[in-house]
């Protein structure tokens, strides 16, 4: 891997889009995304979430609530600023933005990319029962459209089965407060993608509240729909989105 899997910072405008990567990923698999929506006038920022960036075993014991703190800290901070704040993620970061969204309401919008309302992995259900014999399971096997997606990218190649147990108690928990959501939110996923389920994308964009909301199929992507075949696609629509909701220039 080649990619760097540190935080960082692009100063922009009046706005700052805070992007949040996935579960055993990084930032990397934000950089593109992160660098298209910063030469437009945007500011950027990428936090690197807690047991993430290091080695498995720094995850092993991570509860969720120690991504959501720090989170806090950072939306505080940028409120503080008078900066219009803008929440996006890959995957669990777009759990973690729906959960962000919730507690604060002052988030301008939402930008959703894959998010796993419901999981597609059937190991999910053996989760409480994996946690008896195992300590981590191996990742399937990349599907990436892109051969060179995966030189994008920094990730751990395991998931740790105590805190993948964690996060799908916080996706049921988030699934259950979709109602309250109201910010403006795009969301993004792909056909191909055999990590979330199609129903789970059905459900957030009938049950949230949130005016105007939309929701793109890419038909070429893997789960990683900002480093694939399609991430151009991924920035034009978020940049199309981003204009409708600021309407005026930044």
């Amino acid at each position: 891997m080649s990619a760097s899997p540190q935080a960082f910072s692009l100063p922009g405008g009046a706005v700052t889009v805070v992007l949040i990567h996935g579960f055993t990923g990084s930032p990397s698999e934000l950089q593109l995304l992160a660098e298209a929506l910063n030469s437009e006038g945007y500011g950027v920022e990428v936090p690197l979430l807690m047991g993430h960036g290091t080695n498995l075993n720094e995850l092993m014991g991570v509860h969720p609530q120690q991504w959501i703190d720090p989170l806090d800290a950072l939306i505080t901070r940028l409120l503080s600023e008078g900066q219009k704040v803008v929440v996006g993620g890959l995957s669990l970061g777009s759990i973690l933005s729906l959960q962000l969204a919730l507690r604060y309401p002052q988030i301008k919008a939402l930008l959703l990319y894959s998010p796993p309302v419901r999981s597609g992995d059937p190991r999910r259900f053996l989760a409480p029962v994996l946690i008896q014999f195992t300590q981590s399971l191996p990742k399937p096997a990349s599907d990436f459209f892109d051969p060179i997606a995966a030189e994008r990218l920094w990730s751990y190649d395991r998931y740790p089965v105590a805190t993948s147990a964690r996060v799908l108690d916080l996706i049921s928990r988030t699934r259950r407060q979709l109602h309250q959501v109201q910010q403006p939110l795009l969301a993004i996923a792909s056909r191909r993608d055999k990590v979330i389920s199609h129903s789970g994308i059905e459900l957030l964009m009938r049950t949230v509240q949130s005016s105007p909301r939309e929701l793109h199929w890419l038909e070429r992507s893997s789960h990683s729909i900002t480093v694939d075949a399609e991430w151009t696609a991924v920035r034009d629509l978020s940049l199309e989105f981003l204009r409708k909701i600021f309407s005026t220039s930044i």
